[in-house]
């Protein structure tokens, strides 16, 4: 079995969700499918649950998601200051895989 490196848009992709406190490590390699079931567990917070699907969206902004399209106000107001400023920093230098 050959096993090929991550792409630069996985990685990068993996290094922004690391950004948000609580998917700091959630991901060990880039799988959309597995952070979108990830995100739908009821075990997750809200917090968690926004993030995830903010990534995704970044990734694939017209996947439908097992856990659900992200939603910027809905976001906004449960993050606190340190999820609000990961968001932001990808805001100021937006970019897609």
């Amino acid at each position: 079995m050959t096993v090929h490196p991550e792409s630069i848009g996985e990685a990068r992709t993996r290094a922004l969700a690391d950004t948000f406190p609580t998917l700091r490590g959630a991901i060990k390699s880039w799988d959309p499918q597995r952070l979108a079931r990830w995100a739908s567990s009821s075990e997750r917070c809200s917090a968690a649950r926004h993030a995830a699907r903010f990534v995704l969206s970044v990734w694939d902004p017209y996947g439908e998601w097992e856990c659900g399209p992200f939603n910027l106000h809905l976001a906004l107001q449960c993050w606190d200051d340190k999820h609000r400023a990961a968001f932001l920093t990808w805001v100021k230098n937006p970019w897609w895989p």
